[in-house]
């Protein structure tokens, strides 16, 4: 759940602040870092897979999220 809630902060921040590129990168950091700890875990073949597909999917609406907030704030308003 920690792993969960960091990833999808990070992600939020990235939306915000950073493009497509870095979501990219990011988005192999987790894959290869849940990867990793779940090796290292010794956790099974198919709990490690889901948990890799978990934190790429909230990386991505994370990041989706943070993106929509950056461009409703950046959006000029209408009328003035």
């Amino acid at each position: 759940m920690l792993a969960i809630v960091g990833v999808a902060g990070l992600a939020l921040i990235m939306g915000l602040t950073l493009r497509a590129p870095a979501l990219i990168a990011a988005t192999l950091v987790v894959i290869v870092g849940s990867i990793a700890t779940g090796s290292f875990l010794h956790l099974s073949v198919q709990n490690t897979i889901r948990s890799t597909l978990y934190l790429v999917i909230v990386t991505q609406i994370a990041y989706l999220v943070g993106l929509a907030l950056a461009v409703l704030w950046r959006r000029p308003a209408r009328g003035r």
